[in-house]
Order: C-alpha cells, then sequence, then structure tokens
C-alpha cells in the first residue's frame, strides 16, 4: 500500500477523469503520459467506469489507475476486478473503507472535519482524500487539521488548479492534488488530445518550477576561489557570502575551494518538490546519485541531490531549500 502511496506522492497530481465516451478513454490516458501524467482516477459518475479502468489496466500497465467516486461495495468490486491499483470515495463509508481493507486494496476516503480523520485512523489508515478541498476551508484548513494529526497525509480534491495547487502542494502533510484542470471539457469534447497533451505539460512545468538558483565554479584553491569572487563582486556590486568549502559572489556564483563535481563545476537548479522531479527526469534516464542525497530533518523528503548528468562540463543538482544566505 505504502508503495502506491509513494507512487502517487511523486506524480504529484491526480487526474480526476468522467468517461461519457468509452471511445475516449485510451487517447486521453495517452495524452495525459505524454504530457508527463501516468496516473488517473476514473470516476463512478457514468455508467462506462469500469470498462475504461479495465481498458487502461490492459493497454497501458504502467499507468496508476483507480477508482473514485466510488459509493457502494458493488461499485467498489466491480472497480478492484477491472484493474483498479485503488479505491477514493468521496465521504467516508465504514462499509466501504471495510470492505477495501478486506480485500487489500488501497483505500483513500473523503474526510473534510477531525471526526472523520479519526475514524480513518481508527481503521489504520495513513492517507485519506480531503473533499471537497476548497469549499471546505482549502489549504489552510488542511494545515490546521494537520497540527493535531499529524501522522496523517492528504490528497486534497476540488476546486483545485493550476493557480492555486503549490497552496496545496507546499504542505508537508500533502501527498498529491486530484482534480482535472488539464483536461477542459472543451478540448475533450473535440478529442483534441494534443492540446490535452499540451495543457498536461504545461501543468508539469508549474509543478515543477525549475529556477536556476546558481553556478558553482571549479577552482584550485581557496585563494583562487577568493580571488575570482572578489573581482566580480568588486564590478558587480555583488555581496561576498564566505562559506566553509566556497566562496559566493551575491547569490549566484558560488567559487569552489578546490575541484568539485564536473569538470568544469556545477548548476544548481531549484524546485519546489525534488521527489516529483526526480520521477520525470526517471523517464528521460536521469537520475539522482544516491550518495549525494540529503533530506530534510522533519519531513524527511529530499532537499537535495546531485544528478548523473554533466552537459559542457557542469554537472548538475537539485536543491530545495536553496542554501541560506
Amino acid at each position: 500500500m505504502q508503495s502506491l502511496i509513494e507512487q502517487i506522492s511523486n506524480i504529484g497530481i491526480l487526474p480526476v477523469i468522467r468517461i461519457d465516451d468509452p471511445l475516449d478513454t485510451l487517447p486521453m490516458i495517452d495524452a495525459l503520459a505524454k504530457g508527463g501524467i501516468d496516473s488517473a482516477e476514473i470516476t463512478f459518475r457514468s455508467e462506462y467506469a469500469a470498462q475504461a479502468i479495465k481498458d487502461i489496466a490492459t493497454t497501458y500497465p504502467h499507468i496508476l489507475v483507480g477508482a473514485g467516486t466510488v459509493l457502494t461495495i458493488e461499485q467498489a468490486q466491480a472497480a478492484k476486478d477491472a484493474g483498479a491499483k485503488f479505491i477514493v470515495t468521496p465521504g467516508f463509508s465504514d462499509e466501504v473503507v471495510t470492505w477495501c481493507i478486506n480485500n487489500d486494496i488501497l483505500i483513500l476516503p473523503g474526510v473534510s472535519t477531525a471526526t472523520e480523520i479519526e475514524k480513518a485512523l481508527h481503521y489504520g489508515l495513513k492517507t485519506v482524500k480531503f473533499f471537497p478541498a476548497e469549499s471546505s476551508g482549502g489549504a489552510k484548513r488542511i494545515k490546521d487539521l494537520s497540527a493535531p494529526y499529524s501522522m496523517m497525509k492528504f490528497i486534497p480534491t476540488g476546486g483545485i488548479n493550476q493557480t492555486n495547487m503549490h497552496d496545496y502542494l507546499s504542505l508537508p502533510c500533502v501527498e498529491a492534488i486530484g482534480g482535472s484542470f488539464m483536461l477542459p471539457q472543451t478540448l475533450v469534447d473535440q478529442k483534441n488530445w494534443d492540446a490535452i497533451t499540451a495543457c498536461t505539460q504545461d501543468t508539469i512545468k508549474s509543478l515543477l518550477n525549475y529556477r536556476l538558483i546558481h553556478i558553482g565554479i571549479n577552482n584550485n584553491s581557496k585563494e583562487d576561489a577568493t580571488k575570482s569572487a572578489i573581482m566580480l563582486s568588486n564590478l558587480f556590486g555583488f555581496k561576498l557570502y564566505e562559506k566553509p568549502k566556497s566562496v559566493f559572489a551575491g547569490e549566484g556564483f558560488e567559487f569552489l575551494h578546490s575541484k568539485g563535481p564536473g569538470e568544469n563545476g556545477h548548476i544548481g537548479l531549484y524546485t519546489p518538490y525534488p521527489e516529483k522531479a526526480l520521477y520525470q527526469l526517471a523517464k528521460a534516464g536521469i537520475h539522482a546519485l544516491p550518495e549525494t542525497i540529503t533530506r530534510n530533518k522533519k519531513t524527511n523528503r529530499i532537499n537535495f541531490a546531485y544528478l548523473d548528468l554533466e552537459i559542457s562540463g557542469f554537472k548538475f543538482h537539485l536543491i530545495n531549500p536553496d542554501i541560506k544566505m
């Protein structure tokens, strides 16, 4: 179960999909996957839900597919039989939760109150859906609830879009978000799958939000590094920052006291969610160097990692948060 949660968390976004035309299922999933999202919550709001889940599970076994808006044990059974890897309910149904636990399938029940969270804890659940997110108080409400229930993780859904998704994802207690904002209904009606791929790519771009933080330049000695940093600072008015193994000219140029990773140095890239970034980079064959990974002591999430990527003599690393000056 935990491995599925980790996969959902690494993807970061769980598309909530209603299938009104069974012929749309595979082209839609293909468009999402090409854009960078290889997960789907197929809702039982249409008669084609079970068949859609089966089509996805059979044709695209690498796609993490689950069932949403599950209201009854019968629907849960149909979803599991079709190949669903997880079940999502809009509210907390004791019957459906019990059935899922007994049948060894991940259940993400909907909650919006402290009482419902305590029920989830009673059943031994560690991750729940927070629904409807925006109308139930949004990210602030989740933050407030996470104070007494720090052991619970959330996947908020309802009213979340590309504009406000970081309000939720920036919370340590939020694993991922759900929504259909990358699937505009007009594009679905037009069967414009290329446009949906473009929307999905834009969503992933906004999710990872890469920014150049600094350039690290290798030197032969502390004296050489300091000399270069002082020259740059004098020319452009940058402030000097002395660090144990380097000296910064401003926040953007790091002069290392010795040879570091990369023939010439390294490039630091900020991303708010390194695990999610690494998930996407792995699809391109780029991975973190395990021995370089460091983690936040409070959340245990990755906050630094060098990549097995070197361009023009510069290694790359991901970082969040950046070095504090």
